[in-house]
């Protein structure tokens, strides 16, 4: 019995099929042009499974049109129904202005509806404020352009370049149609859809002249200006003379002067070998410097000796015997006596 009432309450609830949730205020969701966005819209019950489901699109007032029988949805439209049967949400890829409006989800029971206002920002473009929007670029080197929506994440669904030839205006971009800007010019930014602006490499003169940037009927213009690359002058020398070897390398500073590493490894030999003779010189000194005070000393004392005759003094008397003195002499001094000088140093 109680088997049985299990399956009368699975009869009831799978025949009433999926009830949406009751939403009685309408859900405002916005996109962007060129971008993508989801439409919610989900079974009540998560145990629930929708036997029929349909998404519709109001074109005009009281005038409702299914989305997947229209042509501009066409290969823009994905349902999450399949992975998840109770998730009944649109996709709608590529966004574009006209897929702005009022959309309806409905199951079978038509009864209880989910609304979604769709609003679709499109690209307006940043307008400049001066009377003339001048670029200079040099040649040999590349230029931007500038050129961006206000909402940087609106794709614009159209975009032109184009260049003024003999007052005949040429695209450049997407399409190049000037022999001069062929395999030249890109956006600069592709991972940001709203950013415009073009880039123009390998300058000449040739690219000079009136550029704009159209989406829709909206126009930004630009004028560019080709330039030679500044030079870099080299100082003036004041003398009349012909200039030095000297001032020619100053006067090219692209090629700085790098003094070679074996230069530095010389003079560091040579310091040293100074180093050693200073050191050598001072130990000759202070091993030779007692000996010659002690050869000048003893100079100086010989010299003194020299210069002082008084110093020297005789002693006593010493006689020496002749041949001729007689044995009985007495021991007087005779004429035969001798003195010897004798030094007495004080």
């Amino acid at each position: 019995m109680k088997n049985h009432l299990y399956l009368f309450l699975f009869m009831i609830h799978f025949s009433t099929g999926c009830i949406l949730s009751d939403k009685k205020q309408t859900t405002v969701i916005t996109g962007f042009t060129g971008g993508s966005v989801v439409l919610p819209c989900s079974c009540a019950d998560p145990q629930s499974t929708a036997k029929t489901f349909t998404w519709q699109f109001e074109r005009s007032v009281k005038q409702w049109i299914e989305v997947f029988k229209d042509e501009k949805y066409r290969g823009r439209l994905v349902l999450f129904n399949e992975s998840s049967p109770k998730n009944l949400s649109l996709l709608i890829s590529d966004l574009r202005k006209e897929d702005q409006g009022y959309y309806k989800c409905m199951t079978e029971r038509q009864s209880i509806t989910i609304s979604i206002e769709l609003t679709v920002k499109g690209c307006n473009l940043v307008q400049n404020t001066k009377s003339t929007n001048d670029v200079t670029g040099y040649a040999g080197e590349s230029v931007v352009l500038p050129c961006s929506c206000t909402e940087l994440l609106a794709k614009p669904e159209q975009i032109q370049w184009m260049y003024l030839i003999k007052e005949t205006y040429l695209e450049i971009y997407p399409n190049e149609k000037t022999e001069s800007h062929k395999k030249r010019v890109k956006l600069l930014n592709q991972t940001t859809p709203g950013n415009l602006s073009l880039h123009i490499s390998a300058l000449t003169a040739e690219h000079a002249g009136v550029y704009y940037c159209a989406v829709w009927s909206q126009r930004v213009t630009y004028t560019l200006h080709v330039e030679e690359k500044p030079h870099i002058y080299a100082p003036i020398s004041l003398s009349t003379h012909q200039p030095s070897h000297q001032t020619q390398e100053l006067a090219s500073p692209q090629q700085p002067h790098h003094t070679p590493q074996y230069v530095f490894i010389l003079l560091g030999v040579i310091l040293s070998v100074l180093l050693l003779i200073l050191l050598a010189f001072i130990y000759w000194r202070c091993r030779g410097g007692g000996n010659v005070k002690k050869v000048t000393s003893n100079e100086e004392e010989l010299k003194g000796e020299q210069d002082n005759p008084d110093d020297v003094t005789y002693s006593s008397v010493v006689h020496v015997k002749t041949a001729s003195t007689p044995a009985h002499t007495e021991n007087y001094p005779s004429e035969h006596t001798e003195y010897a000088p004798i030094k007495v140093k004080y």
